[in-house]
């Protein structure tokens, strides 16, 4: 079982319905970034550094988040 899940959905790719999950913070940020360069590659590659920063500092409090659940 895993103990954290981030949806795309999470982060503002509101068409995705891709779900991330893993065991710790970093194999959650793996998947979800391998995924993102995969399925979302041009969005991505148009994203200003400050939102790619954005988005860490989410996914950091999602799993802080559930590490409390």
């Amino acid at each position: 079982m895993f103990n954290f899940q981030l949806k795309c959905k999470d982060l503002g790719f509101n068409s995705c319905d891709f779900i991330s999950t893993g065991n710790s913070e970093n194999e959650l940020k793996r998947k979800f970034y391998y995924h993102s360069i995969v399925e979302h590659k041009k969005e991505f590659e148009q994203m200003a550094e400050e939102r790619k920063l954005e988005l860490d500092i989410r996914i950091k409090k999602i799993v802080d988040d559930q590490s409390y659940n």
